[in-house]
């Protein structure tokens, strides 16, 4: 862990207001988990133990906390995960502009720009406080053990993006949200199930959400997130008729 600066300028940003506190927050935090070069080992595991070793919630909360909000900031473009040689590397974007270093030490990882690097997807993480199990993750989520899933296709009806993009509460990131729909299509996930896993996220964050934690229609896409199961209910125990919506 190293020793950071933060620029004033930092805090009425537009692009980091847009954040979530907590992913403010990580962001922040992996000024200083990263090199002096801006990469570091792109491991939730470590970012966690590293960046909030004395949480007292429950380490597996803690941690689809980070792993979340690594998939947010990739997302917004504040930072870049990539592998190089099976090893998995993420480094901060403009990182030169949020840090000066006067006398940075050798670098400890390659960069984002190494020609053996290649571009990491989104990954998806477990709902917190569900098991990764009954999720299903990247390509276990896509094809599982259903064998009456239905097959990957070629070829996708711009149409169906349309349908998908009209349901979508966040209208952020259409382009990119149509490279991960396409994605997603032609690996054999239906119109159908994410439409249902739209509906059950719309649900999740109510009619009046926080706009700066809704997520943005690719890393929903990316991270196989229509498998998410809905949280329970609440107990009806003397609702008011405002606030019956949290409760459907």
């Amino acid at each position: 862990m190293r020793i950071r600066s933060i620029k004033p300028e930092f805090w009425r940003s537009q692009d980091i207001a847009e954040l979530a506190w907590e992913d403010r927050l990580l962001f922040i935090g992996l000024w200083s988990y990263v090199d002096d070069n801006g990469v570091g080992r792109d491991d939730p595991r470590i970012i966690t133990a590293d960046l909030f070793a004395l949480d007292s919630g429950e380490y597996r909360d803690t941690l689809a906390r980070v792993a979340d909000g690594l998939n947010t900031l990739a997302e917004r473009g504040r930072i870049m995960r990539y592998t190089v040689e099976g090893a998995a590397y993420l480094e901060i974007v403009n990182w030169d502009r949020h840090q000066r270093i006067d006398r940075p030490n050798k670098a400890r990882y390659p960069r984002s720009t190494d020609d053996s690097a290649k571009p990491r997807d989104t990954l998806a993480t477990p709902s917190r406080g569900s098991s990764a199990r009954n999720r299903g993750t990247g390509e276990q989520g896509n094809r599982g053990t259903d064998t009456s899933a239905p097959a990957a296709r070629t070829r996708v009806d711009p149409a169906e993006f349309d349908t998908f993009w009209n349901a979508w509460p966040l209208k952020k990131g259409k382009k990119e949200a149509r490279v991960a729909f396409e994605k997603a299509i032609k690996q054999g996930v239906t119109l159908e199930r994410i439409l249902a896993g739209v509906e059950t996220y719309k649900r999740e964050i109510g009619p009046s959400p926080d706009w700066s934690k809704v997520k943005w229609a690719q890393g929903w896409l990316n991270g196989a997130r229509w498998e998410d199961e809905p949280s329970p209910t609440l107990p009806r125990r003397n609702v008011p008729k405002n606030d019956e919506w949290m409760y459907r």
